[in-house]
């Protein structure tokens, strides 16, 4: 097992790669963090492709986020090569990867 930590910051209303499985997949948690003022809406998934979701793999559909806020979810399971993706509907929101690879 390989440990990984891999973050984003994310722009708003764009998806992006949190980070990538291994080739083998692996096991993680993300946390999404609201740095900002007011609340915002996130989504979280699975995605074959960099930055796509793919419509029946998302773990958050448009979940709100109060101001100075943070959620943890886990575990989220990839499979090999899967991108973690993050999306926001402000900026001042971050995602961050932590678990291992297989």
């Amino acid at each position: 097992m390989t440990t990984k930590a891999d973050g984003v910051d994310l722009s708003a209303t764009t998806a992006a790669n949190v980070g990538q499985a291994g080739t083998s997949g692996g096991t993680y948690s993300v946390t999404i963090t609201n740095r900002g003022t007011s609340s915002v809406t996130v989504r979280l998934g699975l995605g074959t492709g960099s930055a796509t979701f793919q419509d029946a793999r998302y773990v958050l559909y448009d979940e709100p986020l109060a101001a100075k806020r943070s959620m943890t979810f886990s575990p989220i399971v990839a499979e090999a090569n899967d991108y973690i993706i993050a999306y926001s509907s402000a900026g001042s929101v971050n995602a961050l990867m932590m678990g291992h690879d297989i």
